[in-house]
């Protein structure tokens, strides 16, 4: 993932985390339909195409976009664009200091941020 931030310069990268029993096993990127360094969009094909591709062996169970320029923590656009998919954990990427990338985790239901664990098998 941060591969995929790093890659995708100066724009948000995105995409979906696939496993199974909670562990998570495959990251798929989508294309960021937006193409901005601001917010992220799934391209809806590519979304329709890497929950296909997760769900053939495992389920949903985080999406991650990054933040180029600032904290890897929800933005309000985030947290209201979360609505629309409540269940996944949202891991966020931020590239403020490229040296050092943060990546953490959220649940963002109900309008309300709480910190998640992800584990990565």
């Amino acid at each position: 993932m941060v591969a995929h931030a790093r890659e995708d310069l100066p724009n948000e990268c995105c995409g979906m985390i696939g496993g199974a029993d909670g562990v998570a096993t495959k990251a798929v990127r989508v294309v960021n339909a937006a193409a901005t360094p601001l917010r992220y969009e799934m391209d809806p094909q590519g979304q329709f195409d890497a929950l296909k591709e997760i769900e053939a062996d495992g389920e949903l169970l985080a999406i991650y976009h990054s933040h180029t320029k600032s904290a890897a923590y929800p933005s309000q656009t985030d947290v209201n664009q979360a609505q629309n998919w409540p269940e996944p954990i949202y891991v966020i990427i931020s590239l403020a200091d490229a040296e050092n990338p943060d990546v953490q985790a959220f649940h963002l239901a109900d309008l309300k941020i709480a910190d998640a664990e992800l584990e990565i098998g």
